[in-house]
């Protein structure tokens, strides 16, 4: 089972991708190609920090419920891989039983 502090920072991760996902409808109306600043989906729940990346990118990277957007560095090696690192910003994906539990929290799943 995913451990507490597991659990917890799949949770942070999973809210900030609920605010990015509110973000996303905003972004739709300048296009697919034109950067917007999503808000970093790291683990850490006091990150403030934004990633500008276009509405393309987002939804490239949203295709997996497993995928965060997160800027360089803001990853948790024991609950993710980095599946790319850009120069503003990684993808990192959830592995394990972290991977499934953030599946179920995904709002396009629902």
């Amino acid at each position: 089972d995913v451990d507490e502090r597991e659990r917890r920072l799949a949770q942070n991760e999973a809210l900030f991708r609920e605010v990015n996902e509110r973000v996303e409808a905003v972004a739709h109306r300048l296009g697919p190609d034109v950067p917007y600043e999503f808000v970093c989906e790291c683990a850490n729940a006091d990150c403030t920090f934004r990633v500008q990346i276009s509405l393309r990118t987002y939804e490239a990277i949203r295709s997996d419920p497993k995928q965060f957007v997160v800027l360089p560095l803001h990853y948790t090696p024991e609950v993710e891989d980095v599946v790319a690192e850009e120069d503003s910003y990684w993808i990192v994906r959830k592995s394990g039983e972290a991977g499934e539990y953030v599946e179920q929290l995904d709002p396009r799943g629902r």
